[in-house]
């Protein structure tokens, strides 16, 4: 009997808090050991996975092989999310851009990934003598073209907010994604950056915009929209103040037997579901393997 859903973490998970960030191996191998289903691999943080480090096909199956043979599953593929300030930056920038997508969008494919991750890019908030319209414009029309790449190599496209960015209000969230239009761009929804969103309200210009239920009230307003899950938990602060704390579950301040419910309810399928505990520390050892577990009985509990 096939399993009702797999669970996996991003290879950025375990590129912080560390003298040296633990090695694409080690971080296959540990997961394989505590009975994940698969792996995101990522070309920014710690450079796992970048285009250029394994630069031709032959590269690529070896890495496909090396993840396979500990019995794990590439569950997406992340570009460096903050590489380039693309959203605002100069037409050469975009550009740029563009390229390094591309080559990310390639590598993903090769390696079997069935979605890619997208980010604008330019940290946020807007400046002030910034034109809001263009540079909505431009994220809308790039996510648009980018989505239908992604779907002429059969693969999903996820942008996954994060309050540092330049567009964050729970409206902007919404009307984003009915922009940009493609059945095959959803939202990476991940539960520390969406309280940072709809509880925080964290980096948004004023007039602030919460949710009167929280994260619930959030995932309400996503209905159908929602492409991938991240569970982490958050104790309502950020770090750097630049993105909400990304905790193991049970060690911040969400109630999963509300958030994982609505999730189900919002129309999100699975089958990945990510543990995406990010402390910034070696605690991220004892976090994913208490997290598997912890997930797993949330989701026995309510698929």
């Amino acid at each position: 009997m096939m399993s009702k859903y797999k669970l996996y973490m991003g290879s950025w998970c375990f590129a912080f808090g560390f003298p040296t960030p633990a090695s694409l191996e080690t971080v296959v191998k540990v997961l394989s050991a505590f009975g994940f289903d698969g792996i995101a691999l990522g070309a920014g943080f710690s450079s796992h996975a970048a285009p250029e480090q394994f630069p031709t096909k032959e590269s690529r199956t070896a890495l496909v092989d090396m993840i396979s043979s500990h019995n794990l599953e590439i569950a997406g593929y992340a570009p460096d999310p903050y590489c380039m300030p693309w959203a605002t930056g100069p037409e050469e920038v975009l550009k740029e851009y563009k390229a390094y997508f591309e080559s990310c969008l390639k590598m993903a494919h090769d390696v079997g990934a069935p979605v890619i991750r997208v980010d604008p890019g330019s940290f946020g908030p807007l400046a002030r003598d910034a034109d809001y319209d263009v540079v909505w414009d431009r994220v809308v029309t790039t996510f648009k073209q980018q989505s239908k790449m992604a779907a002429d190599l059969g693969m999903g496209l996820r942008w996954e907010v994060e309050t540092g960015q330049v567009f964050v209000k729970p409206s902007e969230v919404v009307k984003l994604i009915e922009e940009v239009d493609e059945d095959n761009f959803m939202l990476d929804y991940d539960c520390g950056h969406a309280q940072a969103v709809s509880v925080l309200a964290h980096n948004q210009v004023q007039p602030l915009e919460k949710c009167d239920e929280g994260q619930v009230g959030f995932i309400k307003m996503l209905n159908g929209k929602i492409g991938s899950v991240g569970i982490n938990d958050c104790d309502n602060t950020t770090v750097m103040n630049e993105f909400a704390t990304h905790l193991g579950l049970g060690k911040g301040v969400l109630d999963y037997d509300l958030i994982i419910p609505a999730l189900i309810e919002s129309g999100y399928k699975g089958p990945w579901w990510a543990v995406d505990a990010i402390p910034m520390s070696p605690d991220v050892w004892t976090d994913a393997w208490n997290g598997r577990e912890q997930l797993s009985a949330l989701l026995d509990k309510y698929l």
